[in-house]
């Protein structure tokens, strides 16, 4: 196919036959067919940008159209869950905390025994001439990475997506956590995530925005799918990652490292929930969101989330 910073000919220079005929047809037709709904009076320059987003690929350092995308029927990531993945969004055409995304890539490939070349995997500038490529705008980038099959290597790719609206807050539901000590495969970022997708959609259905997991012990690991942070009267706290129970995410990571607030790591009791003054989650898609409600606990957006939010730049 053609390289990713390949100056285009024409809107659809991705397209071919009947399928770039569509495209010039109905565009926001084949927008649909990707989840993508916009405005019929939207402007036809912003559609053709969407349009790339959802239907060009990163394939090994080359733009694949995803008509032309195929996984061998016989990867073991297609097959049994054998396959990594990390996300973020970018500013200003930049992945955010690339470096602590890639660094936690490899670790996991190590883990589950997945031998991908490390060149394979796309450093920042790579991430960035592809979404430059794509949009002006700023995207959520995700890069997948399969175990291939005995003989013969597996697939890594990477693929944009339009950012959703913002959240402005989030009211989480306690559940019991499904994954249980030694359980890499549901513990990291792997191709076996639908147990997480499970429980916060049990809590999305019964009014809230995802859900809080708690340990056996009953105490507090993680939402659903990013790390929670809590202010107590002794200050900030988030869960300690030595029991392997949650995904000690990036951005918690970046926290922990630059102290833009002194955190310690620790052991929350779900029962202390009600002694908790404010709180936030995180993760690299939606960066830091104030935490206003878990169960029937409500909280204030408190001045020190908001002041966090504003020194990391997340408004």
């Amino acid at each position: 196919m053609t390289r990713q910073d390949a100056t285009p000919r024409d809107d659809y220079w991705w397209a071919e036959g009947a399928h770039k005929a569509r495209l010039q047809a109905d565009p926001l037709a084949v927008l649909r067919e990707r989840g993508v709904n916009v405005p019929a009076n939207t402007p036809i320059a912003i559609v053709n940008e969407a349009l790339r987003i959802v239907s060009l690929l990163w394939v090994d350092g080359y733009a694949v159209p995803v008509e032309k995308f195929h996984i061998d029927p016989a990867d073991e990531g297609l097959l049994f869950g054998r396959g990594v993945w990390e996300s973020t969004r970018t500013v200003q055409g930049a992945p955010w905390l690339w470096d602590l995304h890639l660094d936690r890539m490899r670790h996991t490939l190590a883990l589950l025994d997945i031998n991908v070349a490390p060149e394979r995997l796309p450093d920042a500038k790579q991430v960035a001439q592809y979404v430059r490529a794509l949009t002006a705008q700023d995207v959520i980038i995700r890069v997948n990475a399969t175990a291939g099959r005995p003989g013969q290597q597996g697939m890594v790719w990477m693929s944009a997506s339009l950012r959703p609206l913002p959240m402005t807050a989030f009211r989480l539901q306690k559940r019991l956590s499904p994954v249980l000590t030694g359980q890499p495969y549901l513990t990291w970022k792997t191709f076996n995530y639908a147990g997480r997708l499970a429980v916060g959609k049990e809590a999305f259905s019964a009014g809230f925005d995802s859900s809080l997991m708690v340990d056996p012990a009953d105490n507090v690991l993680e939402a659903a799918h990013a790390n929670i942070f809590l202010r107590f009267d002794e200050g900030w706290r988030t869960p300690t990652a030595d029991t392997k129970l949650f995904l000690p995410g990036t951005v918690r990571d970046h926290i922990l490292k630059t102290q833009p607030v002194p955190v310690e790591e620790a052991t929350i009791p779900y029962a202390r929930l009600a002694e908790a003054r404010e709180g936030f989650l995180t993760n690299s898609n939606i960066g830091i969101v104030p935490l206003t409600q878990i169960d029937g606990h409500h909280y204030p957006v408190g001045p020190a989330t908001q002041d966090l939010i504003a020194k990391l730049g997340l408004r």
